[in-house]
């Protein structure tokens, strides 16, 4: 099956859902077996609260580890990864890979971003594994870093960005981003981690990815601290023991309200997406 520059239908949606259910379940399995702690985050964990699996219109999922926990899950993929159906994306493994967390593909698919056709980075429907790093405490070391993140998070999208952004002035400054060595970004990426994880500081947060405005710098380290476990389409994931505190960070207070009509659509724009022969089995 296969659909270019469309709309993602009712039926297609219900289709992605159920591979990106059966790749939440390897990373599950995976995580269990090796005693490696995650939470499902963003709106997988919304889900899971509020309507007892997929938001309805949702079309990925997404879970979240601390930077030691996902050491553990890369490691344990090398042995207990099933390769026939799934690959795991990040730096290490692909070096055409743009961005600082990692992904699992489910083999045999396409999913094309809109606007990242040209990227030579394997394809494939994929769910996000994003990662907490510890960032430094106090307002001064914390504005640095969240300047110098933003300055990494957007020289190694440049990639993308010097063809889909509107501006021709920004268009002209992601090409000049893009002159950056990607491996000497995530060099110095892996430097800031390894300096701040090694201590116990307050906040953590997704090196290459945006933050909302209700927690500015990062999330509290303590929110991972413990996990529990929630029902996600008849099966049980690891969630943190303070999804209401996640939660409202992430979506406000009326969390549990669903949003107006207009709102509830798929954020993933595709280009093109292919099931292979999944469905034909």
């Amino acid at each position: 099956m296969m659909e270019k520059s469309f709309e993602i239908t009712k039926d297609l949606l219900e289709k992605l859902q159920k591979v990106e259910l059966e790749m939440l379940i390897e990373v599950d399995r995976i995580c269990r077996k090796n005693n490696i702690k995650y939470s499902i985050m963003y709106g997988t964990l919304l889900g899971a609260v509020r309507n007892g699996g997929f938001i309805p219109w949702d079309d990925d999922c997404d879970v979240v580890f601390k930077r030691d926990e996902y050491e553990k899950f890369f490691e344990s993929c090398k042995k207990d990864l099933d390769t026939s159906k799934f690959f795991l994306q990040e730096h290490r493994t692909d070096p055409h890979y743009l961005f600082g967390y990692g992904k699992l593909r489910r083999k045999n698919t396409v999913f094309k971003r809109k606007g990242q056709g040209h990227v030579k980075q394997r394809d494939g429907i994929f769910m996000d594994l994003f990662i907490y790093d510890n960032i430094p405490d106090g307002t001064i070391g914390r504005l640095l870093n969240k300047f110098e993140l933003y300055v990494i998070r957007n020289a190694l999208n440049s990639r993308i960005f010097k063809y889909t952004s509107y501006s021709s002035f920004k268009r002209l400054f992601y090409r000049m981003l893009d002159l950056i060595p990607k491996d000497r970004l995530f060099d110095r990426l892996d430097r800031i981690q390894k300096k701040y994880n090694a201590k116990d500081t307050e906040l953590s947060r997704i090196y290459t990815w945006g933050i909302e405005d209700n927690a500015f710098f990062g999330y509290p380290n303590k929110l991972y601290d413990d996990l529990c476990e929630l029902e996600f389409e008849g099966h049980k994931f690891l969630a943190t023991k303070y999804f209401k505190e996640q939660l409202i960070i992430s979506y406000g207070k009326d969390y549990m309200q669903m949003p107006p009509e207009e709102e509830r659509y798929p954020h993933n724009d595709a280009d093109e997406i292919s099931f292979g022969d999944i469905f034909d089995q």
